[in-house]
């Protein structure tokens, strides 16, 4: 055994666990605070403001990775396209798209087939233009490429950034990888069997010869419940990440999905693409979004959605990392045209050359009085400052007042009032709301607790789905500002998140100041 292999472990990313004040239960972000103990978003008292009340079907869109239109808890709730036969291979409804029965997929080939890679904007934007725009200024650039000049530039400074990080750290990372390897074999002879966690170092007796291979696990594991396995899968994952942030400066991305759908990302003028195949390769994501707006209430199946009467519309406009531009503006122009009067988006990315197109849907979203729902990201970053997208500021940053960008808040069960991960503005951030811990369908049958800001954004979609629904006659714009004026004001400071230390109040962090409360949205309503 070599004796710096302790010192090296005691380099290797690790994961904490915040101490709790009370137990984590499921279905807390339902909750009352002041009834229950909670910092949830009031539903059962939401629900007692509206009783004799009568509610319409409102049409949700999910612009996501797609859905298992399957999930019992889910298939009762899927729109349907009422021009359109499902799978007669006929364009029913003349729109150009053949099949679009529950929605529609812009990451799909015409036969069938669906985009299963996906590459960050940062990546395809600095190899886009590079040979444009490399070695010149500012002033040397057009007027109509400006905004282009600038993300490409923002991409360059992300993609040196990263770099430069893992040329840092890679050799260490290498050398980590070697002795975790050899040392994962060892403790499998060892212990004879395939899997093990720290529970199962205590079995083993402690003599000369293993003393240190058993020490050497226990400072990896660190008393957390997970597994060799989990932790070489993961760790082997941050190698390969280090290792592409290296050779993405100099190797340009491929151009899978202009291939696979025939079609060119950087062409608003071609609309016509994709297919109906909404569920391959579209993971737990969009269906655990979906399941949160309006997954079928008091059915003893899964989970409760917040709204009771919604139709929810697919979309499939992403895939794991950036998404394009042209696929998201030309989703929200489906949904719009379609019927959709709230629009869910749980993605993100933080460069957007082709912002405009954007930007001019949700726009035209604004003219058709759609809401749409954005969720502002995982870095813990000040999205005032380092920019995410899409935003409710168009490129000539005007506001868009149809937009409302939440981040992810918690309760002290989970951490703390605010989600440590979200990212947060006091500009461009409007709310947060529940996004840590979140109980949530799954593609299947099943259900899972996941965190994210993701997760914060359809809890404000079903909030405003269930305002549109018993309210018909408020506008997008009302509605939303209803959201954000209802909210629940925290009076103490906050831990700003990525800080273990720095604490803020939470007018910092958004615009409202207020995590979201569907009662006192409802009350607000009834009032108006």
């Amino acid at each position: 055994m070599h004796k710096y292999w302790f010192s090296l472990f005691l380099m290797l990313p690790l994961c904490t666990f915040s101490q709790t004040v009370k137990p984590k239960i499921k279905d807390w972000h339902y909750l009352d605070y002041q009834k229950d103990g909670y910092m949830g978003i009031s539903l059962n008292q939401a629900y007692e403001l509206l009783k004799g009340r009568k509610s319409e079907p409102v049409i949700v869109a999910v612009i996501d990775s797609g859905i298992d239109t399957l999930q019992p808890d889910l298939q009762p709730v899927l729109w349907k396209n009422p021009k359109e036969i499902p799978n007669n291979g006929i364009d029913d409804d003349g729109n150009g798209l053949i099949d679009d029965y529950h929605g529609w997929n812009y990451l799909g080939a015409a036969n069938g087939e669906n985009l299963a890679i996906s590459v960050s904007d940062i990546y395809r934007t600095y190899h886009r233009f590079k040979q444009q725009f490399e070695n010149k200024k500012q002033k040397d650039i057009p007027d109509s490429l400006q905004w282009q000049y600038r993300e490409w530039k923002r991409a360059g400074e992300k993609l040196d950034s990263k770099y430069a990080e893992a040329n840092k750290n890679i050799n260490l990372i290498r050398k980590n990888w070697e002795v975790l390897s050899e040392t994962n074999k060892l403790m499998i002879q060892l212990l004879k069997k395939d899997v093990f966690n720290n529970t199962d170092l205590d079995s083993i007796v402690l003599n000369k010869n293993n003393s240190e291979l058993v020490g050497l696990w226990r400072n990896v594991f660190r008393g957390q419940e997970f597994n060799n396995q989990a932790f070489l899968k993961d760790y082997e994952n941050y190698k390969k990440e280090l290792e592409e942030d290296i050779i993405k400066k100099t190797t340009p991305p491929s151009r899978a999905r202009d291939s696979l759908l025939n079609n060119n990302g950087y062409d608003i003028t071609t609309t016509h693409y994709g297919n109906h195949n909404l569920t391959t390769h579209s993971g737990y994501h969009g269906t655990s979004v979906s399941s949160i707006i309006g997954a079928v209430r008091n059915n003893g199946k899964g989970i409760d959605g917040i709204a009771d009467n919604v139709q929810i519309m697919v979309l499939r406009g992403i895939l794991g990392k950036d998404e394009f531009d042209k696929d998201v503006a030309l989703s929200i122009r489906y949904a719009v045209d379609h019927g959709a009067k709230v629009i869910n988006m749980s993605f993100g990315k933080y460069v957007s050359p082709d912002k405009r197109w954007t930007d001019e849907a949700i726009e035209y979203a604004l003219s058709k009085d759609v809401i749409v729902v954005h969720a502002t990201g995982n870095d813990a970053t000040d999205i005032d400052k380092d920019t995410h997208y899409p935003n409710g500021y168009t490129i000539a940053n005007k506001k868009l007042p149809n937009f409302i960008n939440v981040g992810a808040s918690g309760d002290p069960s989970s951490g703390d009032w605010i989600a440590p991960f979200s990212n947060y503005g006091k500009k461009t951030v409007d709310v947060f709301a529940p996004g840590s811990y979140i109980h949530c369908a799954i593609a299947g049958d099943g259900t899972q607790t996941a965190d994210g800001t993701s997760l914060a954004s359809p809890v404000v979609a079903g909030i405003a789905a269930l305002l549109r629904s018993y309210f018909p006659k408020l506008t997008a714009v009302e509605v939303i500002d209803i959201i954000k004026n209802s909210g629940t004001t925290i009076t103490e400071k906050v831990n700003k998140p990525g800080s273990n230390t720095e604490k803020v109040y939470l007018s910092e962090l958004c615009d409202s100041g207020r995590i979201v409360n569907a009662a006192a949205a409802v009350k607000m309503a009834i009032e108006r």
